[in-house]
């Protein structure tokens, strides 16, 4: 059975600029950002080789940089950034909201 719905992650007030948080929804890996007060979620994954950005990724200015490869994304919309073009290798992002202090991303689980 498919479930779509909210799932609380971390409380706002520890949601950090400039900082990843990896969080676990059921089984999946995300990790939520915060950007000018804006909390976003995206998928644990660099698309190039499949590297947790929690672990290689890094806040640059307004972009997320996987440091394995160097591979850029920009922070509103995951959008891959870089030279040459490549279809479907943007980050995968999550709907987030914050509901009682807490941010909450609404995802799909099997």
């Amino acid at each position: 059975m498919v479930i779509q719905q909210w799932h609380p992650t971390l409380p706002k007030s520890e949601i950090q600029s400039n900082q990843i948080y990896p969080v676990k929804v059921g089984e999946m890996k995300m990790i939520l950002v915060n950007f000018d007060g804006s909390i976003l979620a995206y998928r644990d994954t660099c698309p190039h080789e499949g590297f947790p950005l929690s672990v290689h990724g890094e806040i640059v200015e307004d972009r997320l940089v996987c440091n394995k490869h160097l591979w850029e994304f920009e922070g509103w919309s995951g959008e891959y950034i870089g030279r040459i073009k490549r279809p479907g290798c943007n980050l995968q992002n999550y709907e987030t909201r914050e509901n009682g202090g807490m941010i909450e991303v609404f995802v799909t689980l099997d």
